[in-house]
């Protein structure tokens, strides 16, 4: 499972079973240290070691045992429990410090349970009381021999893992059911400033920062007594703590592995991703901003150059009908004046489109309230509407983002919903906030084509729909299914710094 954690495929134990023969014929060589006093079992083990092609180093004491600088060469140990300068067993502890990689296993005369109780306490890997059963003292050497081959594999395949873990990129710590670190690798180093000494057994919630920190432990006792996690198992950004107090971005990644006892964390300081996103953001609402400045421009020209043109176009269209006498040309002067009203009042049109007045002079409930008017005369949509004005702001990019928005919503209706009604709500949900509910009755759609149908019904999106929003840190929903209509909402803060900001610039 560990191994699996981090994309190496456990086949370990398949592999050694499955070679398990041709692993007991490459014994040959292996070196056992024998120490044992009494000369017939000494010769029969010699002799049972011998038919299974192990090499044989002897003693018969402690003291000759102790006497040697060999200790990492040992396969395995064979000890009698009663020496004639000493027992064994009290040996043991130092045995596995000088011989780390070695099997212990124990002979002797005496069947004393607590002499065995003593032994197996000490990780023994075998006990057996004399006279020894050639046959089960050889099936204990085979089992030894597998087990040791199978441990250093796994040494091996730790190693390996260790050193991928050691030299990957991300940061990747280990704790314990306590939350107490383990293991902390050199990227986790860089990021946060600790070395692995200072921070193994200290809290992992030190790389956090309030509230996590103060409530991490109780993330960890949820866990293990329901298995209800958001982090185990999922991604999740949230912020990291250095060791000089520096807040930053991090992505964690959590896996729970119960046979070792310990979670496994893989970090990614994200700061650099967060900030390319910051500026990203900050670039789209300044292209959106330019936009609208294009926009009430281009408004302005309509109404301040065009629009006058046109006007003066009309007099004198007007001084030529009546300084005309002959009836055919007055005729055609008329029909051009009716076609030059109809321009005048589509400039008008458009004008009120990309900038209206009332919105800026009167605000969003006047200014939808002219929307649903200019709806049901150019699109025949009767707009119901459902005004707090309370619910008023008195931002304006605000008001603007808002309107724009319904605008699209109502387009929408008119082009996709089958529908030739609407209801428009605008609503105060708290001192900081303005509900707007754009709804209709029409034929509605399947939600998993939400965004395609959008985008196809207007050009604008339910993602550029959400983005608009996203600059009066707004947010959106959208409900539909086929034959049963659709509703859209909106939550957008009355007031904010950032609105204000922003709002200085269009």
């Amino acid at each position: 499972m560990f191994k699996d954690a981090f994309g190496i495929k456990d086949t370990l134990l398949e592999t050694t079973f499955r070679n398990e023969m041709s692993v007991m014929r490459d014994v040959q060589g292996l070196p056992v240290l024998l120490v044992e006093a009494d000369p017939e079992s000494r010769s029969q083990i010699i002799q049972i070691l011998s038919s299974e092609n192990y090499r044989i180093d002897t003693a018969e004491t402690i003291t000759q045992m102790m006497d040697r600088d060999n200790w990492s060469d040992y396969f395995l140990i064979i000890l009698e429990h009663e020496l004639p300068d000493g027992r064994t067993d009290e040996l043991l502890p130092r045995l596995q410090k000088l011989a780390p990689d070695a099997e212990l296993l124990i002979i002797t005369s005496q069947s004393r349970i607590e002499n065995m109780v003593i032994a197996f306490r000490n990780e023994i890997a075998d006990y057996f009381v004399k006279p020894i059963d050639p046959e089960l003292f050889r099936s204990s050497l085979k089992r030894i021999l597998q087990n040791q081959t199978i441990s250093s594999e796994l040494r091996q395949t730790q190693a390996q893992l260790k050193a991928i873990v050691e030299t990957a990129i991300e940061g990747v710590i280990t704790i314990d059911r306590r939350g107490l670190v383990q293991s902390f690798n050199r990227a986790a180093e860089k990021m946060f400033g600790y070395s692995a000494s200072e921070i193994i057994n200290k809290n992992v919630s030190l790389l956090t920062r309030s509230p996590t920190r103060e409530q991490h432990d109780q993330y960890i006792s949820h866990y293990l007594e329901t298995g209800i996690s958001d982090t185990v198992g999922a991604r999740r950004e949230l912020n990291g703590c250095r060791r000089d107090g520096t807040i930053f971005p991090i992505e964690l990644s959590v896996t729970d592995l119960p046979q070792f006892g310990v979670f496994a964390g893989i970090i990614a300081d994200i700061s650099e991703r967060k900030q390319a996103e910051q500026k990203q953001k900050e670039l789209t609402r300044a292209i959106a901003i330019a936009g609208q400045q294009e926009r009430r421009q281009l408004a302005n020209l309509l109404h301040d150059h065009l629009q006058q043109l046109l006007v003066g176009v009309r007099i004198h269209l007007e001084i030529a009908k009546k300084d005309t006498p002959e009836e055919a040309i007055k005729q055609t002067l008329e029909r051009a004046d009716e076609l030059l009203n109809q321009g005048i009042e589509l400039t008008r049109s458009l004008t009120a489109e990309l900038n209206p007045v009332v919105l800026h002079e009167e605000g969003l409930a006047t200014a939808l309230e002219w929307l649903s008017h200019n709806m049901k005369e150019r699109y025949n949509l009767t707009v119901t509407l459902d005004l707090d004005r309370r619910a008023n702001s008195s931002n304006e990019l605000t008001n603007i983002v808002l309107y724009e928005c319904i605008r699209e919503l109502l387009f929408n209706v008119v082009k996709h919903s089958q529908t030739a009604q609407a209801e428009v709500r605008m609503s105060l949900v708290s001192e900081q906030k303005i509900e707007i509910v754009v709804s209709d009755e029409g034929i509605g759609f399947d939600p998993r084509q939400l965004d395609k149908q959008l985008s196809e019904a207007s050009g604008i999106g339910l993602s550029n729909i959400e983005f608009r929003l996203s600059l009066i840190k707004g947010k959106f929903w959208l409900e539909s299914s086929n034959g049963n209509g659709t509703i859209a909402r909106m939550i957008a803060p009355t007031d904010s710094e950032e609105s204000k900001a922003l709002d200085d610039k269009v």
